[in-house]
């Protein structure tokens, strides 16, 4: 399993995200590749598809279904997440466990 992390430098909410991730893999006896990507301008905004920082991708597809309705990627700010009607500073964990176990499972 690839998991690739995107953020940017004025975003540290990527960090909680990468610990709450290896305590996942770690939980479920699970291996990764987890790969921290550093989008710097806008211009690698469009060709990372950002979404705003930080940005979680399991095997190539983000783990939320929302990203795929966004078409306009830019390099600032942090990234919400909607989960179960909640607005989340950064993907919830429960976003990020169904993620990795259901790629884990196919």
């Amino acid at each position: 399993m690839k998991i690739t992390i995107l953020h940017n430098k004025t975003c540290n909410i990527w960090r909680t995200t990468k610990g709450v991730t290896e305590t996942i893999l770690k939980e479920n006896n699970l291996s990764a590749d987890i790969k921290e990507v550093v989008v710097a301008n806008d211009a690698e905004a469009k060709e990372y598809h950002f979404a705003g920082s930080p940005q979680v991708f399991v095997d190539g597809q983000d783990i939320d279904p929302m990203a795929q309705k966004v078409t306009n990627y830019h390099e600032s700010g942090c990234r919400f997440y909607i989960w179960k009607d909640k607005l989340n500073e950064g993907p919830p964990r429960e976003m990020l466990e169904e993620a990795i176990l259901r790629k884990n499972k196919l």
